[in-house]
């Protein structure tokens, strides 16, 4: 049987959102409050999916300790009560930090989970209640 199972974390971090390829009139029109120069604070949450077999013998897809443990190894500690201007090369939008948290669990997945293992299927990215990216993995869309 395959399944999808997701699970939430949570982190909080400030950014500004600035290109510094534009001018400062062209970065307070684009990105309106969001450009304060001293920066605001969001309660990220961020949902992973994955999909998989459920194990006859332990009645489960993933093993849910594991999976947290790479998570808070790979998103939550290094972002977690950070400024992500610092911590992200891009400009820290809600797309840009979706796809630096895909990135950084994608590239340790094979570490944790065997190759007929679970599968990265999705990451949500809350920054608000009304703000959401979602990035599905390539080969799963």
């Amino acid at each position: 049987m395959i399944v999808h199972l997701s699970r939430r974390y949570g982190f909080f971090a400030a950014h500004r959102l600035h290109e510094p390829r534009l001018s400062d009139e062209e970065n307070r029109a684009l990105y309106g409050k969001c450009n304060n120069p001293h920066g605001h604070g969001h309660n990220y949450e961020v949902e992973i999916t994955v999909r998989g077999t459920v194990d006859s013998i332990t009645g489960r897809m993933i093993d849910i300790a594991t999976l947290d443990g790479l998570c808070e190894q790979e998103l939550l500690a290094p972002f977690r009560y950070r400024n992500l201007n610092v911590e992200m090369a891009a400009n820290p939008t809600t797309e840009n930090l979706a796809d630096a948290l895909h990135q950084r669990l994608g590239s340790s997945w094979n570490q944790r989970f065997a190759e007929n293992g679970p599968k990265l299927e999705r990451i949500r990215v809350w920054e608000t209640e009304r703000n959401i990216c979602e990035i599905v993995t390539e080969n799963e869309a």
